[in-house]
Parts: C-alpha cells; structure tokens; sequence
C-alpha cells in the first residue's frame, strides 16, 4: 500500500424518518460523550446511557447493537471533527508550500488536544486499549476508515514535498503513519507534563519530533525551521502554540 485513499460518501437521504434516526444517534452521542468526560471511559454503560437519552436499554439498542458499536461511532465522531481541525489548518497554508501544511496540521492537532481533552483522551484510549473498540470488523472498520480520512491531509502534505524535492523519495503511508504516532505519543504525555514541566514540553517535543523526521527524510533544516515559522504565523487563531 503506497498512498491513501478516499472514501466516498453517499447521497444525504432526506426522508423525515432517516432525518429523525439521525437527530436521535447525534443526541446519544452527545450524552456518551458527556458521561466519558465525566466519569471516564469506565463510566459508560448502556444503562447509564440510556437513563441519560430517557430510552429504555432496549430501544438504544435499536441505534447501536453493542457497546463495541456506539464506541466505534463515538470515536468515529471525533476522528471527523479532527478531520475538520485539520482541514481547516490545511486551507490557511498556501497549496505551495507542504512543509508549511505539515507544520499546521501538527500545529491544529496539538490544538485539538489541548481545547478537547476528553475527546482527544477517547482517540488516546482507542489506541491504547484496542480491544474496547477493535473486537469486530463491524466495530473495526469504521474507525479504521475515519483513521485514513484523518491521514489523508498528511499523506497528500508528504506525497506534494517529496514530489517538489523538499523530501526525499519515501513511502508515504510509513511516513503519515510517523508523523501522527510521534505527535499522538508526546500528546499523551501531557499528564506527565503537569509533574514534570521542566523536563516534559510537550509543545517543544512535538515540534522536535516532527523536525527531526523531516530532516531524516531528507529535508534542509532552514527550510524546515523556516516552514515552521510561516506555520505559527498562519495558525494564531488556533492559539499560541510553539
């Protein structure tokens, strides 16, 4: 596999039946994802969730078949707002310059972290405990999906700056790959953080981090600094980030 694909979404169905079924899930959803920022992971169950929508277990169960699957869409939710974040960054940053994008996606995803920690603590969780989410293809599947929609500004970030020269030639899932488990690892260490200031940056980490695989795969080290630059003065909006 050497590039990343899209999915294709299909046609809005717009019958008041499908409309309503849409409201409900976003409503539940919603309330999962109150109880997790609540209570943790740990604190969600069916029964709570039902209380919490006013259904009967047996009618959330008609919108999700387990807790694998309302896990699944819950993640699933938040990969999609992620690829929002993300795209957003994307757009700020001219089409011309893929270091620059590299610098504010990484930049947007620290963001996204630090203004929803639950929902960036859940995206956390599913890579640490996959069997919660990862049981099933059924529950499998979509997250996966999402994972490489998410991906999929890095990859074409990556694929545009080996293609101009700025990067040597590489395979460009690997490097995505790289890319988001080096930042989503030193996010995680935000915790750690709070005990250790003096030794854990997690801003400066992150931005070490990703220098670093720029430079491994071949980039000059003034482009990339310079690159990061013009990213911080693209993405003030998305807050005072190093």
């Amino acid at each position: 596999m050497n590039s990343i694909y899209f999915l294709t979404v299909p046609h809005a169905d717009h019958k008041p039946s499908t409309r309503r079924r849409a409201a409900n899930i976003k409503r539940i959803l919603e309330a999962a994802m109150q109880i997790v920022g609540e209570g943790g992971f740990a604190g969600l169950s069916m029964n709570k969730l039902a209380d919490a929508c006013d259904y009967t277990p047996g009618a959330l169960y008609r919108y999700f078949a387990s807790k694998d699957m309302l896990l699944s869409a819950l993640v699933g939710q938040i990969l999609e707002q992620l690829r929002e974040a993300l795209d957003d960054a994307v757009g700020r940053a001219p089409a011309d310059a893929p270091l620059v994008r590299l610098w504010a996606i990484t930049t947007a995803y620290r963001q996204f972290a630090r203004t929803q920690p639950h929902e960036f603590g859940l995206i956390a969780l599913s890579f640490a405990e996959p069997q919660l989410l990862l049981t099933t293809p059924e529950s499998a599947e979509p997250i996966v999906n999402q994972m490489i929609q998410t991906m999929t500004p890095l990859a074409e970030s990556l694929t545009r700056a080996a293609s101009e020269g700025l990067l040597a030639e590489g395979d460009v899932v690997e490097r995505a790959l790289l890319v988001f488990t080096s930042t989503q690892g030193v996010l995680q260490m935000h915790k750690q953080a709070r005990i250790a200031p003096n030794v854990i940056d997690v801003d400066r980490l992150a931005t070490a981090a990703l220098r670093t695989l720029l430079i491994g795969w071949g980039a000059d080290p003034e482009r990339v600094d310079l690159a990061h630059e013009r990213a911080r003065a693209l993405v003030v909006s998305l807050g005072d980030l190093s």
